[in-house]
C-alpha cells in the first residue's frame, strides 16, 4: 500500500509555468552607440534590439511594458524616469528586468571602495558625478519597488560590483519543484554585469554582439543556461553560464560577475517556451501510465479502506468509524498515509474520476 504514495504524488503533480511565478513582467532596454563626449559603440544598440526581441517574442513580455531607449533617447533623466515609472507601476507578484548596452566606469574613492556608474548619451567620463548614473541609485529604486523579482543585466565596462556583495556561484545539480517553488516566492534582487573592476568589453564584427550579450542569446534562446534541463532558468545558472562562456569567447579578458542587492534569496526565473507543453505533456502522459498500471492496486486500496463501512460527515471529510489500520488522507491536494482518525473524501473522489473503479 504504501508504494502507492509516490505514485499519486507524482500522477497529480503540474508543471510550474510563468503564469504561476509572475502576474505580469517590466523591462527596461536601453542601448547606446552615438555617445556625445565619449567614443561609440557599434553594436550596443543591435544588442539592445535583440534582448527586447526575445523578451516580447520568446518570454511574453508585454510589448506595452517593455519601454525602450536608444541613442539620443537614452538621456540621464529619461533613463532615470523610465526607470521610476516601472519600478512604480510592477506589483508584488510582477518580475523587472534592466538590460543596459554602452559604457560604463566607476570611481574610486581615496580611502578605498568605488562607485558604478552607467553612462548615459551626453554623460561625460571625466565627470561622472554630474552626469552618470551610479548603479546605487538603481539599487535605491529597485528597492523602494514592490515588484517580486528585478534582474539588472549590465553589458558595460564596470566595476562597482564590490559594493553589491558578490556572492559565489553555485547551481544545484537538481531543481525540484520544491526548490522552484522556493526562490520564486521570495523576493530576489539581482545583478549580472559583463566583466569584472578594470575589464573592458568585447565586441566584434563576426559575432554582430558583444562577447556578453551573444552568450545572453545563446543562453536564453536556445536554452543553454539551463544547466540542469529542468526547463527553467535561474538567474544564478545564467550567471553561471555567462562566466564561463564569455570568459572563453574574450581569451579571458573579461569575466561576467554576479551578485545580488540584498540577502533575500529568490531568484528571477525564465521559463523556456518549451517547458510547459513538454513538462504537461510528460506530466499528463505519465500520469496515465501510471493510473492505468495501479488500477488493481488502488482496487486493492479500496477495498482495504474498508469504504463501505459506515461513515459521518465532519467537517468535509468523513471518518471511518470501523478502520483500525491506516489510511489515506488529502491535504494540500496530495495523498498521504495516516493514523485513523479520519479519511479524505476529496482524494477517493478524485481516484474514483480517474479511474472506473
Amino acid at each position: 500500500m504504501y508504494k502507492l504514495l509516490p505514485i499519486l504524488l507524482f500522477a497529480f503533480g503540474l508543471a510550474v509555468t510563468s503564469d504561476d511565478i509572475y502576474d505580469n513582467s517590466w523591462a527596461l532596454v536601453i542601448g547606446i552607440d552615438k555617445y556625445q563626449k565619449a567614443r561609440p559603440l557599434n553594436y550596443a544598440v543591435k544588442d539592445a534590439e535583440s534582448i527586447q526581441n526575445i523578451l516580447v517574442n520568446t518570454f511574453n513580455f508585454p510589448q506595452a511594458n517593455v519601454r525602450f531607449l536608444k541613442n539620443e533617447e537614452a538621456t540621464y533623466d529619461n533613463i532615470r524616469k523610465q526607470f521610476s515609472e516601472i519600478s512604480n507601476s510592477a506589483e508584488e507578484r510582477d518580475r523587472i528586468l534592466v538590460f543596459f548596452a554602452g559604457h560604463g566606469d566607476q570611481k574610486e574613492f581615496p580611502s578605498g571602495g568605488e562607485r558604478g556608474y552607467l553612462i548615459p548619451v551626453e554623460g561625460d567620463p571625466e565627470n561622472l558625478f554630474l552626469t552618470a548614473i551610479p548603479m546605487e541609485e538603481m539599487k535605491q529604486m529597485a528597492l523602494m519597488s514592490k515588484a517580486k523579482h528585478m534582474l539588472f543585466l549590465i553589458d558595460a565596462c564596470y566595476g562597482g560590483m564590490a559594493t553589491l556583495g558578490t556572492r559565489g556561484l553555485k547551481v544545484a545539480k537538481t531543481n525540484t519543484p520544491q526548490y522552484i517553488e522556493k526562490v520564486t516566492n521570495s523576493k530576489a534582487r539581482q545583478v549580472i554585469t559583463a566583466g569584472g573592476r578594470g575589464e573592458k568589453v568585447m565586441e566584434k564584427a563576426e559575432w554582430g554582439h558583444s562577447a556578453f550579450t551573444l552568450n545572453l542569446l545563446r543562453g536564453l534562446v536556445e536554452g543553454h543556461a539551463d544547466l540542469i534541463a529542468d526547463g527553467y532558468i535561474t538567474a544564478n545558472e545564467l550567471g553561471t553560464f555567462l562566466r564561463e562562456k564569455v570568459t572563453i569567447d574574450s581569451e579571458k579578458q573579461q569575466t561576467p560577475q554576479y551578485g545580488h542587492y540584498t540577502s533575500e534569496d529568490g531568484e528571477f526565473v525564465f521559463v523556456l517556451p518549451e517547458a510547459k507543453n513538454t513538462a504537461q505533456t510528460k506530466n499528463n502522459n505519465s500520469r496515465d501510465e501510471k493510473l492505468e498500471l495501479t488500477t488493481s492496486e488502488i482496487k486493492q486500496l479500496k477495498s482495504q479502506l474498508n469504504l463501505d463501512t459506515p461513515v459521518k460527515k465532519q467537517n468535509n471529510n468523513i471518518e471511518n468509524v470501523g478502520m483500525s489500520g491506516p489510511y489515506w488522507q488529502k491535504e494540500l491536494g496530495a495523498g498521504f498515509m495516516a493514523t485513523p482518525t479520519s479519511t479524505s473524501l476529496e482524494l477517493y473522489n478524485i481516484i474514483n474520476d480517474h479511474l472506473e473503479l
